[in-house]
């Protein structure tokens, strides 16, 4: 009886044990959301999909990766690194770059380590690091940094086009090209984030397809904060000669980087300083930000904004959805279209779904996430989780005009999060777009008072107060007869009594005056 009573202990140890190896080698839960910038614990609303390396791409393993890119046949594009072999096959210490073409699958379709330009053979310098292709006319444009030149070419590597510094009165102070990121739109423009730090600053380099300069986009706005409102009152009073040895600088920041999505708007990505007014834009064509809101970013430490953090990269699906990397702490922030905050996941770690050097991020056709990892030489695909789905179908389904359904969808969303506030503002919206008898039907309660309901739960002045007003217009349309009545007596009583004052002031002086007499 001992013996079996110590083997099934035994059993039970061993079970737990594996139980406990397979939840360590499996991705961890250190997802969050910030509600009142206090750090809350969420479920995960992406999970790993596959690891992406050598073995699945039947390459040679990555060396040293700067971007990625997808496009819409989900074929993936990576800039890597190589060593040079000499011509006695000797592999020397020279680098230099190349692009990786992946299938769908993430399989190799093609490398291309040189290119061809009418009758010269290219090579891409160690540093190439900006990477976009183009539709419309199969083009895939590469920043050649060191090379100081944009190069386009299709894909089997035939140059049809090399851009360098145009010629132009506004890049007099500009060393060169030196292309860090690169985005074409629908015109053929180029948006090139240089590495001049002399000319970064004003924006993002405006070239069409005749390698003429079109301007400066995207300017970074500054913060006006109290400390630069005191030194401009002092430049005022100081001299010129004063003004110069001035350590304060005011000069905008230049994005890290940018994206530019189906709908004509381009994204951009600046470093966390005081003095930038938004970290995360979206740029019109007029180059200004339509986003209604800044966004905050915060540490792991769960207290204060994280001052040293490195936003690198950022993504957008086509609903909208934009997620960003942060390359210390290896976090993903991803929020809905209208800067709301879904989730924050990832971190930094050897595990799965954790991250060492994230340094670009894409988003392919069924909304995966592929994070390249400078360090761990992969890509992590990111595939979403059920509560991941479910907040995603609550938020398209309000956009569609389906209320009910909406808050239907919301409702199972806190069912998987009880922590995830934003559900509550989501129903709180619904309630406010739905026919008041829909509302009955389903709370049993007029739609503006179910929404101040939600919308305190989501801790939403704003949206309480709107629903506040809408009650507020509500009762005084229900009882406009007895209102109006009330009005018209006060008003009849307010004429009365002007009318009786008046009577008595004559009569008053009538009196006083025969007195006189």
């Amino acid at each position: 009886m001992r013996k079996k009573l110590f083997c099934l202990l035994l059993v039970l140890v061993l079970a737990l044990s594996c139980t406990g190896i397979a939840a360590f080698a499996g991705q961890p839960d250190r997802a969050y959301t910030y509600e009142d910038d206090v750090a809350v614990p969420s479920t995960n609303i992406f999970k790993v999909k596959k690891i992406v390396d050598e073995t699945v791409m039947g390459t040679e393993r990555l060396l040293e990766p700067t971007e990625i890119f997808v496009d819409k046949r989900d074929r993936v594009f990576i800039i890597d690194h190589y060593f040079v072999v000499d011509e006695y096959g000797v592999t020397t210490d020279k680098q230099l770059a190349k692009v990786i073409i992946l299938n769908k699958d993430y399989t190799l379709f093609r490398e291309l380590r040189t290119f061809k330009y009418k009758e010269e053979t290219l090579t891409l310098a160690k540093g190439a690091s900006g990477l976009f292709f183009r539709e419309s006319n199969s083009s895939l444009y590469i920043a050649d940094t060191q090379n100081d030149r944009v190069l386009v070419s299709d894909l089997e590597g035939n140059v049809s086009k090399i851009y360098t510094l145009p010629e132009d009165v506004m890049l007099e102070k500009a060393k060169g090209l030196e292309p860090k990121r690169i985005i074409v739109d629908n015109m053929g423009i180029m948006y090139i984030v240089t590495g001049d730090p002399e000319v970064s600053v004003n924006g993002a380099l405006m070239i069409d397809s005749a390698n003429n300069f079109l301007g400066f986009y995207g300017t970074n706005k500054l913060k006006q904060t109290a400390a630069m409102k005191i030194d401009f009152m002092w430049r005022k009073i100081l001299t010129a000669e004063q003004n110069a040895q001035s350590a304060n600088s005011y000069q905008p920041v230049a994005f890290n980087n940018l994206f530019w999505s189906e709908d004509r708007f381009v994204y951009g990505v600046s470093p966390i300083k005081d003095n930038v007014a938004s970290t995360v834009v979206k740029l019109n064509a007029l180059g200004n930000n339509v986003f209604a809101q800044n966004i905050d970013f915060y540490s792991i430490s769960e207290t204060s904004k994280q001052k040293n953090m490195q936003l690198v990269d950022l993504t957008v699906d086509d609903e909208g959805v934009f997620t960003v990397i942060d390359s210390k702490t290896g976090r993903l922030f991803q929020y809905d279209e209208n800067c709301n905050l879904l989730g924050i996941f990832g971190g930094y770690g050897n595990q799965k779904g954790l991250f060492l050097s994230p340094m670009g991020i894409e988003s392919d056709s069924e909304n995966n996430l592929l994070v390249l990892d400078a360090k761990k030489l992969t890509i992590t695909v990111m595939t979403q989780t059920l509560y991941g789905e479910k907040i995603r179908e609550a938020n398209n389904l309000y956009n569609e005009g389906r209320y009910i359904e909406s808050v239907n969808y919301w409702e199972e969303v806190l069912l998987m999060n009880p922590n995830f506030t934003r559900a509550y503002v989501g129903m709180g919206k619904a309630c406010l777009a739905m026919e008041d008898k829909q509302a009955q039907e389903m709370f049993q309660a007029g739609k503006f008072e179910q929404a101040m309901d939600f919308f305190m739960m989501g801790k939403d002045k704003d949206g309480y107060a709107e629903a506040k007003a809408g009650l507020r217009d509500e009762i005084v349309r229900a009882n406009f007869g007895l209102v109006a009545a009330v009005v018209i007596l006060a008003m009849i009583g307010i004429l009365g009594y002007d009318q009786i004052k008046a009577f008595y002031n004559k009569i008053v002086w009538k009196i006083q005056s025969r007195k006189g007499d």
